[in-house]
C-alpha cells in the first residue's frame, strides 16, 4: 500500500556513505526500500527498511542473481506519472512509484584485474545483471527517478532534495539530467570492460601468437573503449584548441606514469606537453639500465617530440650538461628527464635555461 512517502530504492555493491545516505533520506521522510547486504546494512544501523522482496511478493533466488527483476519494480521506475494512463496503471497495479534510486555495480573491472586470476565461472558472476537494468530504467525515466551511482554524489543530491523541502519533484530537470547521464556513462563503461575481458579471455590477444593469420583472428570486431577524464589542458596541439586527458578506466592500481606523476608547480600541462614529456619519459628509461655501470646518470633534453641532446655520465650535473652540450639553442623551452632525483648543482646548473617541464623521480 502506497503510505504517501516518496520511496527510495538502495542496492549498492559499494557501500561506502550509504548508511549516512539513507539516514538523510529517511529524515527527508523518504521510505526506504532496499536489496541483500545493503538492506542488512541499513538495518543493523538502526534504519527501517523494506526489502525488495516485500515489495515484489517474491523471494530473492539464485543467490541472489533474482532480486530487483520484476514488474513490482521496474513498472514504477519506468511509470510516466506526467501520463494519466500510467498513473492509472499504477493505481490498478496498486504499485507504489519509486523517486529515487541508488545503484552501483558489481565490481568487475577489480575482479578481471585479480591475481591470480578468477576461474571462468567466478568472474561471470561479477558480472551484474539486475543493477544495470535499474539505473538503465530509472536514467530513462529521470523526470520522475533521482539515479545515483556514485557515492560521491550522496551529499549534493541531499542539498537538493534539502532546497526542495523534501520533495523529490523539486530538483531541477538539469540536475537529473546530469545524473542521468553519468548514469549511462556508468552502464557503458561496464559493458565495455565485460566484453573487453571477455574477448581477451575467450579469444586472446594479438600479441600472444607469432603467426599473422593468428593475430589476425584475434583482433575484436567491434573495437570498445572507455576512459576517465583526469584533468583539463591547459590547450590542445595548438593554442585555440582545447583538450583534456583521460586514462582508460581499466587501468587500475599504481602506475608510474606521467598521469600518475606528482605536480610540483608550474602552469597546468598542455597536449604538446604530455606528448613530449613522454617521449622524453619513454627514451630516459631506455637508457636507465645496468648496461653502463659507470655511467648510471641519465639526462633526455627533447622538444616537439625530437631529441635534442641525451647524454650518460658519472654525474648528474655532468650528464646535463653534455646533453645541453649538443644542442643548447633547441634546448630553450625544452622537456628535460633525469633518472635520479635532481641534486642541487644539476638544479644550479639548469637556473639560467627556460624548461617547460622538469621529469624526475620524486
Amino acid at each position: 500500500m502506497d503510505s504517501g512517502k516518496p520511496r527510495a530504492l538502495l542496492s549498492v555493491w559499494d557501500k561506502t556513505g550509504i548508511v549516512e545516505f539513507a539516514t538523510s533520506l529517511a529524515s527527508l521522510g523518504f521510505e526506504l526500500v532496499s536489496t541483500g547486504g545493503t538492506a542488512r546494512k541499513l538495518k543493523d544501523a538502526g534504519l527501517q527498511v523494506m526489502s525488495v522482496s516485500d515489495v515484489t511478493q517474491h523471494p530473492e533466488i539464485f543467490d541472489g542473481r533474482v532480486k530487483t527483476l520484476h514488474p513490482a519494480i521496474h513498472g514504477p521506475l519506468l511509470a510516466r506519472m506526467q501520463k494519466e494512463e500510467d498513473r492509472l496503471g499504477m493505481t490498478d497495479l496498486q504499485y507504489t512509484p519509486i523517486s529515487l534510486v541508488a545503484c552501483n555495480l558489481y565490481p568487475f573491472v577489480s575482479a578481471a584485474a585479480a591475481d591470480p586470476p578468477l576461474d571462468k565461472d567466478a568472474l561471470l558472476e561479477m558480472i551484474d545483471i539486475g543493477g544495470p537494468t535499474m539505473v538503465r530504467a530509472s536514467a530513462k525515466n529521470h523526470a520522475n527517478v533521482i539515479i545515483c551511482c556514485n557515492p560521491d554524489d550522496y551529499d549534493s543530491i541531499i542539498e537538493d532534495l534539502s532546497q526542495a523541502d523534501g520533495e523529490p519533484s523539486g530538483v531541477p530537470m538539469s540536475r537529473r539530467q546530469e545524473l542521468a547521464l553519468a548514469a549511462y556513462q556508468h552502464t557503458a563503461s561496464y559493458d565495455v570492460a565485460i566484453a573487453n575481458t571477455l574477448h581477451q579471455r575467450w579469444n586472446g590477444v594479438p600479441e600472444s601468437f607469432d603467426a599473422v593469420n593468428e593475430q589476425s583472428s584475434r583482433f575484436h570486431n567491434t573495437l570498445l573503449a572507455s576512459a576517465i577524464k583526469m584533468d583539463t589542458l591547459r590547450y590542445g596541439e595548438n593554442a585555440h584548441q582545447s583538450a583534456a586527458l583521460f586514462v582508460d578506466d581499466d587501468a587500475v592500481g599504481h602506475h608510474s606514469t606521467l598521469v600518475t606523476a606528482h605536480v610540483e608547480g608550474g602552469k597546468a600541462m598542455s597536449y604538446n606537453n604530455y606528448s613530449d614529456a613522454d617521449a622524453t619519459l619513454r627514451l630516459c628509461r631506455s637508457l636507465s639500465t645496468d648496461e653502463w655501470p659507470n655511467t648510471p646518470h641519465a639526462c633526455v633534453i627533447v622538444k616537439h617530440n625530437n631529441p635534442c641532446g641525451v647524454a650518460l655520465a658519472a654525474s648528474q650535473v655532468d650528464a646535463y650538461r653534455d646533453a645541453l652540450a649538443s644542442d643548447p639553442e633547441s634546448a630553450f623551452g625544452s622537456i628535460i628527464c633525469f633518472n635520479e632525483v635532481v641534486t642541487l648543482d644539476t638544479a644550479q646548473a639548469m637556473a639560467d635555461l627556460f624548461i617547460e617541464v622538469l621529469i624526475a623521480p620524486g
